[in-house]
């Protein structure tokens, strides 16, 4: 489904700049506009929780706050499932503007979309259905449950559709990351129960201790957060991007802790301490950390893109080699946007009987050519572009990458 979605954003922007400029600029976009609901989130949950000191604290903060803006356009199943989770449990809670039955079959539809999109979230989602009806099952039940079944039917469908049998992609997910999750972890990494823990702790200190005061203000929100970590803590295999949906509702709870916090310290030391001067001490404190964390903890994107995005634009590339680079960090055809084979070159004996399958090549570092063939377009830190003329043979017996993919099932 969400596949289907980006080839559908792909094919009707494809007309707004040259090569893969014009649409991966369009998904940036709605990817960015979607990521919205955090600041959306952020601020009803706060005023409701809280009042307007917390709300504009949390909304800005989730705003400018590093990780969120560095996710945002991002395309990953699990960044999405984070903006659709929130509205779902917001709408689930409160939301009182809409008549009860809407609301909760809104709330089922965002949290369906979310589980399906990240099954992972499927505890929290359960949590979530309990806490909204356990006391009024037979008058809430059927609406939430009904709004969530939508969308997870229509992404099981897709499966019968496109595979074989319905929700096969999950059955297919579940035996790679946990009946063969060690062999799996032994590919990617593992780490350790308390890792993401740790590294909420790290990157969002010291937001991460105001959150932990503002549990008292939203226990619901509290319970959200364990269950996302409990959930995926299970699992050897873990990225730091996989706890996502957790980081909108860790900087909502440090608004509440911090707004606590300062509403103590008013009667304590200061009772000429105003909402606004709260709110305003809030933002600088948010916005500073976020700041300090950001230059603490660089991130930094593959600069192979770069150089796909740039043979993207060129008519006469009719290959593209990938010495010693691996092809997920060139973010493939995607960047590509050239309907040529792209060719991987794993050592330097593969290199010679496969030059003439390609005119473009992309290497790690520095490339000197014994022939001469080669000249440089260009370096982006340890990435480097060279080109030749010349047009290019095809052959089976290259390493083209869709076939390398079939025959090693990765």
């Amino acid at each position: 489904m969400f596949p289907a979605f980006l080839a559908g954003v792909m094919r009707l922007t494809d007309w707004m700049g040259p090569g893969s400029f014009g649409y991966l600029s369009a998904i940036r976009f709605i990817l960015s506009l979607l990521s919205l609901t955090t600041v959306w989130f952020g601020y009803v949950w706060g005023r409701r929780a809280s009042g307007e000191a917390a709300a504009v604290i949390a909304a800005v903060t989730c705003a400018i706050w590093y990780e969120l803006v560095y996710f945002a356009p991002k395309a990953l199943n699990d960044v999405v499932a984070g903006h659709l989770l929130l509205p779902g449990l917001y709408l689930g809670m409160y939301g009182e503007v809409l008549p009860e039955k809407k609301r909760l079959f809104l709330a089922g539809l965002f949290l369906g979309a979310a589980v399906a999109m990240r099954m992972q979230l499927a505890p929290t989602v359960a949590f979530a259905a309990i806490y909204f009806c356990h006391k009024r099952w037979a008058s809430r039940g059927p609406f939430l449950i009904s709004g969530l079944l939508v969308p997870v039917v229509i992404f099981g469908l897709v499966d019968a559709a496109t595979w074989s049998y319905p929700f096969q992609s999950y059955f297919r997910y579940i035996k790679v990351v946990v009946l063969e999750g060690e062999g799996h972890g032994l590919i990617f990494g593992t780490s350790a129960w308390y890792w993401y823990l740790w590294m909420l702790a790290v990157h969002f200190f010291p937001l991460f201790l105001f959150a932990l005061v503002g549990i008292r203000r939203s226990h619901f929100l509290g319970w959200v957060a364990f269950i996302i970590l409990a959930s995926h803590s299970l699992f050897a295999y873990k990225e730091y991007r996989f706890i996502y949906p957790v980081m909108p509702i860790l900087i909502t709870l440090a608004a509440l802790g911090f707004v606590e916090f300062a509403e103590d310290f008013k009667a304590w030391a200061n009772p000429n301490l105003s909402p606004k001067m709260i709110e305003v001490a809030g933002l600088i404190f948010c916005i500073c950390a976020s700041g300090f964390v950001a230059w603490k903890s660089p991130r930094r994107n593959s600069k192979a893109t770069i150089a796909m995005d740039q043979l993207s634009m060129d008519s006469s590339v009719c290959g593209v080699g990938l010495y010693e680079v691996p092809w997920i960090r060139t973010g493939g055809y995607s960047h590509l946007h050239e309907n040529v084979p792209i060719i991987l070159v794993q050592q330097e004996s593969e290199l010679e009987p496969q030059i003439p399958g390609f005119n473009a090549l992309l290497t790690h570092g520095t490339f000197t050519d014994p022939k001469a063939r080669f000249k440089s377009e260009g370096c982006w830190n340890e990435f480097c572009l060279y080109r030749r003329p010349g047009p290019c043979i095809a052959s089976s017996q290259y390493n083209e990458v869709n076939k390398v993919l079939r025959e090693t099932g990765h």
